[in-house]
């Protein structure tokens, strides 16, 4: 899995309750995020979790359309949230002296 992928899958996870060792936890490329029992709730929270880790807006419509984890990780790629380009939330904003609250 792509560096991307995995950080996604790790949102999933948490998302989909399916943290621990046990069967589910597994999440690969090419899993659907309904089929794993997504739900439109927590698809609209999928998209604001990938805003704040990647600091990019993937619309709800890019994952309502290809809901696979190598899609998503796509849209948030093409969206510029490459893995060296998004920075732990709050550093960038911390660099950039606005305190971490978005604004100038």
């Amino acid at each position: 899995m792509m560096p991307t992928e995995e950080r996604i899958a790790a949102i999933w996870r948490e998302l989909l309750a399916r943290d621990g060792a046990g069967p589910g936890a597994d999440i690969g490329p090419d899993d659907d995020f309904f089929a794993l029992g997504g739900t439109s709730m927590q698809a609209m929270a999928l998209v604001q979790r990938l805003r704040e880790e990647f600091g990019v807006q993937v619309g709800l419509g890019a994952v309502l359309q290809d809901p696979t984890l190598r899609a998503v990780g796509a849209a948030v790629t093409a969206a510029g949230g490459a893995p060296e380009a998004a920075a732990p939330a709050g550093t960038r904003a911390a660099a950039e002296g606005d305190g971490g609250t978005g604004r100038p």
